[in-house]
Protein backbone atom coordinates (compact mmCIF):
# COMPACT_ATOMS: atom_id res chain seq x y z
CA UNK A 1 0.00 0.00 0.00
CA UNK A 2 2.75 2.28 0.22
CA UNK A 3 3.04 2.83 -3.08
CA UNK A 4 -0.23 5.03 -2.67
CA UNK A 5 1.98 7.61 -0.37
CA UNK A 6 1.92 10.26 -3.05
CA UNK A 7 -2.16 10.42 -2.73
CA UNK A 8 -2.08 11.41 1.28
CA UNK A 9 -2.54 14.66 1.98
CA UNK A 10 -5.04 17.60 0.58
CA UNK A 11 -5.94 18.48 -3.03
CA UNK A 12 -7.85 21.06 -4.79
CA UNK A 13 -9.79 20.03 -7.84
CA UNK A 14 -11.10 21.42 -10.44
CA UNK A 15 -13.20 20.17 -13.66
CA UNK A 16 -15.36 20.20 -16.38
CA UNK A 17 -18.36 18.09 -16.15
CA UNK A 18 -19.07 17.01 -19.87
CA UNK A 19 -22.96 17.27 -21.16
CA UNK A 20 -24.18 13.47 -21.29
CA UNK A 21 -27.48 11.87 -21.67
CA UNK A 22 -28.17 12.00 -18.12
CA UNK A 23 -26.91 15.71 -17.02
CA UNK A 24 -25.96 18.97 -18.18
CA UNK A 25 -22.57 20.13 -18.36
CA UNK A 26 -21.21 22.33 -15.61
CA UNK A 27 -18.34 22.85 -13.51
CA UNK A 28 -16.76 20.98 -10.95
CA UNK A 29 -14.54 21.84 -8.24
CA UNK A 30 -14.00 19.51 -4.91
CA UNK A 31 -11.92 19.22 -1.67
CA UNK A 32 -9.76 15.69 -1.93
CA UNK A 33 -9.03 14.56 1.40
CA UNK A 34 -6.73 11.20 1.34
CA UNK A 35 -5.38 9.82 4.91
CA UNK A 36 -3.80 6.36 6.22
CA UNK A 37 -6.09 4.39 8.48
CA UNK A 38 -3.74 3.15 11.54
CA UNK A 39 -1.79 0.54 10.14
CA UNK A 40 -1.33 2.19 6.31
CA UNK A 41 -3.31 -0.97 5.18
CA UNK A 42 -6.10 1.26 4.20
CA UNK A 43 -6.67 4.81 2.59
CA UNK A 44 -9.63 6.97 3.32
CA UNK A 45 -10.61 9.27 0.58
CA UNK A 46 -13.04 12.01 1.79
CA UNK A 47 -14.60 14.17 -0.95
CA UNK A 48 -16.48 17.75 -0.57
CA UNK A 49 -17.56 18.52 -4.28
CA UNK A 50 -19.79 20.90 -5.94
CA UNK A 51 -21.47 19.52 -9.36
CA UNK A 52 -22.35 23.23 -11.06
CA UNK A 53 -24.22 24.61 -7.54
CA UNK A 54 -25.16 21.32 -6.68
CA UNK A 55 -23.15 19.71 -3.27
CA UNK A 56 -22.30 16.17 -2.79
CA UNK A 57 -19.83 14.28 -0.19
CA UNK A 58 -18.53 10.70 -0.57
CA UNK A 59 -16.16 8.13 0.95
CA UNK A 60 -13.82 5.83 -0.39
CA UNK A 61 -12.08 3.17 0.77
CA UNK A 62 -8.64 2.24 -1.25
CA UNK A 63 -6.82 -0.94 -0.01
CA UNK A 64 -5.24 -4.34 -1.51
CA UNK A 65 -7.30 -7.85 -1.38
CA UNK A 66 -4.75 -10.21 -1.54
CA UNK A 67 -7.06 -13.36 -2.83
CA UNK A 68 -8.28 -10.97 -6.32
CA UNK A 69 -4.30 -9.76 -5.68
CA UNK A 70 -6.08 -6.67 -6.85
CA UNK A 71 -6.15 -3.15 -5.14
CA UNK A 72 -10.01 -1.89 -4.69
CA UNK A 73 -11.61 0.98 -4.12
CA UNK A 74 -15.00 0.99 -2.06
CA UNK A 75 -16.97 4.01 -2.41
CA UNK A 76 -19.85 5.51 -0.58
CA UNK A 77 -22.19 8.96 -1.28
CA UNK A 78 -24.56 11.16 0.50
CA UNK A 79 -26.88 10.07 -2.10
CA UNK A 80 -26.67 6.18 -0.84
CA UNK A 81 -25.28 5.05 -3.63
CA UNK A 82 -22.11 2.75 -3.47
CA UNK A 83 -19.72 1.51 -5.88
CA UNK A 84 -16.73 -1.14 -5.74
CA UNK A 85 -13.72 -0.14 -8.14
CA UNK A 86 -11.00 -1.68 -9.30
CA UNK A 87 -7.60 0.51 -8.83
CA UNK A 88 -4.02 0.66 -10.06
CA UNK A 89 -1.24 2.79 -10.39
CA UNK A 90 1.65 2.09 -12.95
CA UNK A 91 4.38 4.66 -12.31
CA UNK A 92 2.91 8.02 -12.32
CA UNK A 93 -0.39 6.12 -14.01
CA UNK A 94 -3.47 5.94 -12.04
CA UNK A 95 -6.40 3.67 -13.48
CA UNK A 96 -10.18 3.31 -11.69
CA UNK A 97 -12.65 1.16 -12.94
CA UNK A 98 -15.94 0.76 -12.09
CA UNK A 99 -19.45 -0.76 -13.54
CA UNK A 100 -20.77 2.63 -14.64
CA UNK A 101 -17.58 5.09 -14.52
CA UNK A 102 -13.96 4.97 -14.98
CA UNK A 103 -10.77 6.97 -15.09
CA UNK A 104 -7.47 7.35 -16.87
CA UNK A 105 -5.22 9.65 -15.59
CA UNK A 106 -1.37 10.73 -14.12
CA UNK A 107 0.65 12.43 -12.06
CA UNK A 108 2.94 14.92 -13.08
CA UNK A 109 6.83 14.59 -12.37
CA UNK A 110 6.33 16.01 -8.66
CA UNK A 111 3.65 13.99 -8.37
CA UNK A 112 1.73 17.77 -6.88
CA UNK A 113 -0.95 17.48 -9.73
CA UNK A 114 -2.88 14.66 -11.13
CA UNK A 115 -5.45 15.18 -13.95
CA UNK A 116 -7.21 12.88 -16.18
CA UNK A 117 -10.73 12.02 -17.99
CA UNK A 118 -13.46 9.76 -16.22
CA UNK A 119 -15.96 8.36 -18.09
CA UNK A 120 -19.67 7.03 -17.66
CA UNK A 121 -21.21 4.31 -19.22
CA UNK A 122 -24.09 5.15 -21.13
CA UNK A 123 -27.60 3.45 -21.13
CA UNK A 124 -26.36 1.89 -24.43
CA UNK A 125 -23.09 0.29 -22.43
CA UNK A 126 -21.13 2.56 -24.32
CA UNK A 127 -18.64 4.87 -22.68
CA UNK A 128 -18.90 8.25 -23.04
CA UNK A 129 -17.12 11.22 -21.79
CA UNK A 130 -17.96 12.86 -18.77
CA UNK A 131 -15.14 14.98 -16.09
CA UNK A 132 -12.19 16.49 -17.47
CA UNK A 133 -10.43 17.35 -14.02
CA UNK A 134 -6.97 18.13 -12.23
CA UNK A 135 -6.34 17.67 -8.42
CA UNK A 136 -3.83 20.36 -7.34
CA UNK A 137 -1.64 19.52 -3.71
CA UNK A 138 -2.48 21.95 -1.26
Amino acid sequence: MLRFEPFIGVWNTTGQVLATEAAPASALAATDIYRWLPGKHFIVHDVDARFGNVPTRSMEVIGYEPSARKYFAHSFDDQGSSERFTVELSGRRWSIVGKTVRFEGGFDATRNRLSGLWELRSRRGRWQPWINLELVRA
